[in-house]
């Protein structure tokens, strides 16, 4: 046998990899290592030693004693895949994980997620271009929290995002009343106080949640960093709304509640509203907080809300003159190959014309080690744009790209967080960049 040390084993206490050669010779042991063992064409790895030989003799047999699998639903997947062009494919039965470690009712999913069957994730190259998919597929058609996702449709919201949005959020889903009684039966089967909690709530506000707040929303929300993100991020968030009238008349009614349960310290929110041209926006300010403002106004069927109403302006204008990001070159050369344009939810990313103002900022905190300054340089080096897409199916939901996350992953994320110089999220939230997070451990604590 040959053993291989991993590159992050450096107490040489045992190796984190067993090439294994002679089956025969593998004795079970609770401190084994990830076991691998290759035999012609056929690579088998686990942790497991008895696992590893029962895969092992599985694949010496005649095919005919394990045709069995090839007349599974499971095999059908996988050939489906390969037959579409699969290069690299990962697929696990769900039903078999679910029902192993879902064996009382303390540890009950939320509704529909119970069904599922299959999770697929594969690589292929489609039209000239690598596309990254993952499946996660149900047992019948997606009900409960799996229904959530709408399927594809026309995302109205995007016509508010510009060409210049370094990263978008957008999701369109079923009927939000819809969705708002599942979950308080959810939250109301495993608390038996929450009606009551909800009665007092809609009694105090004059708010009935599902007639005031959900019922007047549409199926698209859309939230974005449009523009500049520092010194003060240009966010937006779009809803669709149907009943305008309402959802306003909601919205005045809260801020009138929070106002007569508010501390002298808390302050007190004030919403007025002001005429531009045609246009009624709103904006509701609290004295006692500086630069606490949010803005919005409606306009068709959506409520658009910024920073300032110089933000929602511009976005009327952009969205009139056609200059938005589904319309942008840049959005377009994203698209999928499949020639589909209506997605469930989508991704959207574009780093590049706002990564050096936040990595000029980074390095002003302090002295940055030697792993930050390598996380920070591969993050400039990956800026190009990304698109990730859904699919909300009938019967499984679809995440695909023909496009890498930014050129990094979590690992690249957790170490830009480590030392003493954390990379917050409030550094896209235009917070303090002076300050570590209090949850962030000290630079000589153990890491896992």
């Amino acid at each position: 046998m040959k053993r291989l040390n991993s590159s992050h084993n450096q107490t040489g206490a045992h190796a984190a990899l067993q090439i294994v050669h002679d089956l025969s010779a593998l004795q079970p042991s609770q401190d084994r290592p990830f076991l691998v063992y290759l035999n012609n064409d056929m690579l088998v790895a686990s942790p497991d030693a008895g696992e590893l030989q029962r895969a092992a003799a599985r694949i010496q047999q005649p095919s005919a004693s394990h045709s069995h699998f090839a007349e599974t639903p499971l095999y059908q997947q996988v050939a489906r895949s390969y037959q579409q062009g699969a290069g690299w494919l990962f697929c696990a039965d769900m039903e078999q994980i679910v029902a192993e470690h879902v064996k009382d009712s303390s540890n009950q999913l939320p509704p529909g997620i119970g069904d599922v069957r299959y999770l697929m994730m594969e690589r292929r190259e489609v039209g000239g271009k690598t596309e990254n998919r993952a499946a996660l597929t149900f047992g019948s058609e997606r009900s409960g929290v799996a229904s959530w996702l709408a399927a594809p449709a026309s995302m109205g919201a995007l016509e508010f995002i510009s060409p210049n949005a370094s990263m978008v959020n957008a999701v369109v889903i079923k009927n939000p009343r819809s969705i708002m009684e599942e979950m308080f039966q959810i939250i109301g089967g495993g608390d038996s106080n929450f009606p009551a909690e909800l009665a007092k709530f809609e009694a105090k506000t004059g708010v009935n949640v599902l007639n005031d707040i959900t019922a007047p929303l549409g199926g698209e929300v859309t939230f974005a960093f449009d523009g500049p993100v520092l010194p003060t991020p240009r966010w937006k968030v779009v809803f669709e709304v149907y009943d305008p009238a309402t959802l306003q008349s909601t919205i005045g009614k809260l801020v009138d509640s929070f106002n007569r349960e508010a501390s002298s310290q808390q302050g007190s929110l004030q919403l007025a509203q002001q005429q531009i041209s045609s246009q009624t926006y709103y904006t509701i300010r609290n004295p006692k907080q500086a630069g606490f403002e949010i803005d919005y106004t409606y306009v068709d069927s959506y409520l658009i809300a910024g920073p300032d109403i110089a933000t929602l302006s511009q976005a009327i204008r952009d969205r009139q003159a056609g200059n938005t990001l589904t319309h942008s070159p840049t959005f377009q050369a994203l698209l999928p190959s499949d020639g589909y344009t209506n997605f469930s939810a989508i991704f959207y990313h574009n780093i590049g014309p706002v990564i050096g103002p936040l990595v000029d900022q980074i390095k002003t905190v302090g002295k940055l080690t030697q792993q930050q300054q390598q996380s920070i340089a591969t993050l400039q080096a990956n800026t190009a744009p990304g698109l990730i897409y859904v699919y909300g199916e009938p019967e499984r939901i679809v995440v695909a790209s023909n496009t890498g996350f930014m050129g990094f992953d979590l690992g690249t994320l957790m170490t830009m967080g480590q030392g003493g110089n954390a990379f917050p999220a409030q550094m896209f939230f235009g917070g303090p960049l002076s300050h570590p997070s209090p949850m962030h451990p000290p630079t000589d604590s153990p890491t896992q």
